[in-house]
């Protein structure tokens, strides 16, 4: 049986991390027989991070790479029925979830007070409480020095919000062909769309980042629609 050693699930969703539910949701469509793993300590993969799947001796590290391990181990297609043109359209949503939507959930998680605080007790609860403060400190700064790095640290938050709004309107455009992003079932776009937008939506303090999905109806509606179809039970 597969493994997919994964984060605990945490913030309302199967793990706290959405690329370990995008991993889930993947094994799930592949319909292979899978169990998970939770480690809340990503140092010891491959990587330095989390998701990653046993298959024997095998050790596929990155939501990316276990789906292209599962496509090609398994002869699964996660975008069958789609065109050339919608494979690549599916590929450029993808990329726009997971390489710039990604790094505004990480600003909304780590770098507003209310959200860092369960973001502490979530991810490093373990940590004794005499230096828990001045070790999370650390990991704080690092990961602000890392999204200015990268660069959506630098915007404030209503400029956030503009670029998160932009996405989410092509998102919403793309809806406009079904219940999900290409038809009517899931394909590897709704994979990897549907957690990143949850984790956004279940923030605990209310932001404008979050806002702007949890009072978008349709959205939610297609969020509650991803769930239904994608989630492990």
């Amino acid at each position: 049986m597969l493994t997919l050693v994964t984060y605990s699930p945490a913030f309302g969703e199967p793990a706290a991390s959405p690329f370990c539910v995008k991993a889930m949701i993947l094994l799930e469509m592949s319909g292979q027989a899978w169990q998970p793993e939770f480690s809340d300590d990503p140092r010891k993969g491959p990587k330095g991070k989390l998701p990653v799947l046993r298959d024997g001796g095998r050790v596929i590290p990155d939501s990316d790479a276990i789906r292209d391990y599962l496509e090609q181990r398994f002869g699964v297609d996660f975008d069958a029925g789609l065109s050339g043109e919608q494979r690549a359209v599916s590929r450029a949503f993808i990329r726009m979830a997971e390489e710039h939507i990604y790094f505004l959930l990480v600003c909304n998680r780590w770098l507003n007070d209310e959200n860092w605080a369960d973001v502490r007790r979530t991810f490093f609860g373990q940590i004794p409480a005499i230096i828990n403060g001045f070790v999370t400190g650390k990991i704080r700064q690092k990961v602000r020095r890392n999204m200015d790095g990268q660069g959506m640290g630098r915007f404030n938050a209503e400029e956030q919000l503009a670029r998160l709004d932009h996405d989410l309107q092509a998102v919403s455009g793309q809806l406009g062909q079904g219940d999900f992003l290409f038809g009517d079932r899931p394909t590897a776009a709704d994979a990897s769309v549907v957690p990143m937008l949850r984790a956004l939506a279940s923030s605990v303090a209310k932001t404008p980042l979050s806002e702007r999905v949890a009072r978008d109806a349709g959205l939610m509606a297609y969020l509650e629609r991803g769930v239904a179809a994608m989630y492990p039970a």
